[in-house]
């Protein structure tokens, strides 16, 4: 089987992303979502800017077909373990 390409990864867990903050902020609207997320201790400050960073970029590529160049390993694990987080918080 191939290997997925990093860029794939990227979008594919920073759309994961998206759809964990609506469901933790119950609303589309992004900063409710992150207020709500934060509030609750599932991000800290510096992974909201992170995934705000992540979310434009991918919201870019979409939008504008725009290939992502900065995209390395440590980012897939972090957009990863962000996800992780705001997955596990919203279940318990």
């Amino acid at each position: 089987m191939a290997e997925v390409s990093l860029t794939r990864q990227f979008i594919g867990q920073a759309r994961l992303v998206r759809l964990l903050l609506w469901r933790v902020g119950d609303s589309t609207d992004i900063d409710v979502c992150f207020s709500t997320a934060r509030e609750a201790s599932m991000l800290t400050e510096d992974d909201e800017s992170f995934l705000r960073a992540c979310l434009k970029a991918e919201e870019c590529q979409r939008t504008d077909n725009k290939q992502l160049t900065e995209i390395d390993q440590s980012t897939i694990k972090r957009l990863r373990r962000c996800a992780d987080k705001l997955n596990r918080a919203d279940a318990a």
